[in-house]
């Protein structure tokens, strides 16, 4: 494939034009606000957040409706979290050894990325389990932070990709600054770190729990009945070509003494079932729901099951080129049907011995003497069509939600436990990106412990903002404010202007409640005309934990191990199977 093909072909790629269609949308909405930057982020092509704050309202009302009762809840979560941390790095590592050394599908590991490892189809059925799996997970950050009244900044909604569209979804901002200060006890850390896995893993166990339970609730409107999707030709053993269609829905069978047998594959009987009550020779009538929605009867003829599939080479011979039992290509050329040579012209031919149900067995002979024998009279009833296992509904209800219900909330269940099981899984890894780094970072502070016994100079980079005149240090105990200098640039000089307050224009304050001061108030000298968006250096001194070194060094070691783990799972996976180890593409 040339360059120029590739380019076509990745232009129509249904998923390429949805993402067009995606970030032409995210243009127009960072067009109408642009006077409002504080509403969005945009990394194009990468990520999309808008932000709002209408849902914090409601977010609020639930955790603050019962607190205590939030909390141990959520503190349960605090367990059943860390408990998928353990279960994720064994998982990944006894994985990671199975496919070291006996290597099977079931071990493969990959992302489901749409247009990479996942088509766009499938992906339509994930739509619904992803978004509410995300959403879920956000929104219990946010209760179980307001139910220890930890602030939320912002909601929103967010897009991710590699310009394809990847992922999507709601998330929560919460104020991390005072999250991690001493205003709140571990365990709230704890909660709200733990509270999106543990949602995740209780929307597994539901979904797992209504995976079993959902066949028996569609049984009560629904039979499992035989689709026709091939019907066999004369030349390959069938008997009904003509009779039956590709799309019929078989629902029930009959002789022309008997009452309708219902087929139901969940409760029985199935069609082989009903079938082996019947006789080589028999003419049977099918009661058939069409593709194009009609019920109707068809006649069909059961003949001896001789699966094989041929062709005349000429008048007085047929060529054997496929047997459907052995599922294996074969050539045998056939001259005598028991024992008399085959003339085509005058009627003696395979198709007259396979339907004369007087005969008890069908002898062919080859080109070279061999012979193959055939039982007819107690031979097993065939139809000669292929077939697979479909939803017919038998009830008002059934008819209402249509055939395609069935397998649309089977699939539905089944991405849902799928998607918030991994999310779990994935989520509770000590990497940077995910939850369970949080959990472990803080369960490490808490083993190792804290000692702020040294003082350190930092200095820390704002722009100014008129409407806003705090600055955030990123440490929290800050001892003094060594100098704050502001650097800017006309449009009309070459020169920098600076400005170096003087320590009657600033004050030290305790803005997060902890007890220590980290937040510098501004108070400029009147008449000073800095222009918005200066760069601010804040220089400072600040008490040092002194233990921080060897934390880091364990939570890193931890990462990077966790890293290797979970990399060679993606990369051996990859190598093995390629990147659609499960059929998805």
């Amino acid at each position: 494939m040339n360059y120029f093909d590739f380019l076509i072909e990745f232009l129509l790629n249904p998923w390429t034009i949805i993402s067009l269609l995606f970030w032409f949308i995210v243009g127009i909405l960072v067009i109408l606000l642009r006077n409002r930057k504080e509403s969005y982020t945009l990394f194009f092509p990468l990520l999309i957040l808008f932000r709002t704050k209408r849902l914090n309202n409601i977010i609020n009302k639930i955790g603050k409706k019962y607190p205590k009762t939030w909390r141990i809840f959520w503190t349960i979560g605090i367990f059943v979290s860390f408990g998928f941390t353990i279960f994720a790095l064994w998982f990944f590592f006894t994985n990671l050894i199975s496919l070291i050394i006996n290597p099977t599908i079931q071990n493969a590991v990959a992302p489901l990325i749409p247009g990479v490892t996942i088509d766009l189809p499938i992906f339509a059925y994930l739509f619904i389990p992803l978004l509410f799996v995300i959403t879920t997970h956000e929104l219990a950050h946010g209760v179980a932070a307001t139910a220890d009244n930890v602030g939320i900044e912002s909601t929103g909604v967010l897009g991710a990709g590699v310009f394809w569209l990847i992922g999507f979804g709601a998330f929560v901002e919460i104020d991390e600054k005072k999250l991690n200060s001493k205003k709140y006890k571990r365990a709230t850390r704890f909660r709200i770190s733990a509270a999106g896995t543990y949602i995740n893993a209780i929307t597994a166990g539901v979904a797992f729990l209504f995976i079993l339970i959902t066949p028996f609730f569609i049984s009560l409107s629904y039979s499992q009945v035989p689709q026709v999707y091939g019907v066999m030709e004369i030349q390959e053993g069938g008997y009904n070509y003509g009779n039956i269609t590709a799309g019929d829905r078989i629902i029930a069978i009959k002789n022309s003494s008997q009452s309708y047998t219902y087929l139901d594959y969940y409760d029985g009987p199935s069609l082989s079932d009903v079938l082996n009550t019947y006789s080589v020779g028999d003419n049977l009538t099918l009661k058939i729901f069409t593709s194009n929605g009609v019920n109707t009867e068809k006649q069909i003829l059961l003949g001896p099951k001789i699966p094989l599939r041929y062709s005349y080479i000429n008048n007085s011979a047929i060529l054997i080129d496929y047997n459907y039992t052995s599922n294996n290509k074969i050539n045998i050329t056939i001259t005598e049907i028991n024992g008399i040579p085959i003339d085509r012209l005058a009627g003696i031919t395979f198709w007259s011995f396979r339907t004369n149900f007087t005969l008890d067995t069908i002898t062919l002979t080859s080109i070279d003497g061999s012979s193959y024998n055939y039982n007819i009279k107690d031979g097993e009833p065939y139809v000669g069509i292929q077939s697979v296992v479909t939803y017919m509904y038998k009830n008002d209800i059934g008819k209402i939600l249509t055939n395609f219900y069935p397998e649309f909330i089977s699939r539905e269940l089944f991405w849902l436990f799928l998607i918030s099981f991994s999310v779990t899984l994935f989520n509770m890894l000590p990497l940077p990106i995910f939850d369970g780094d949080r959990m472990v970072k803080e369960l490490i502070n808490w083993v190792v412990g804290e000692n702020f016994d040294q003082k350190e100079e930092k200095e820390d980079e704002f722009r100014y903002v008129k409407e806003d005149n705090e600055l955030e240090l990123s440490e929290y105990r800050v001892d003094e404010i060594n100098s704050i200098k502001f650097i800017w640039k006309e449009s009309h000089q070459e020169e920098e202007t600076k400005l170096i307050l003087g320590e009657d224009n600033y004050k030290l304050i305790d803005k997060i409640g902890d007890g220590y001061k980290s937040t510098i108030s501004l108070n400029l000298p009147p008449g000073s005309d800095i222009k918005e968006g200066a760069q601010i250096f804040a220089s400072y001194t600040h008490w040092r934990d002194s233990k921080a070194q060897i934390k880091k060094l364990i939570i890193n070691t931890v990462r990077i191990i966790t890293l290797i783990i979970v990399g060679l799972n993606f990369l051996i996976s990859i190598i093995k199977f390629g990147l659609d180890p499960l059929g998805f593409l």
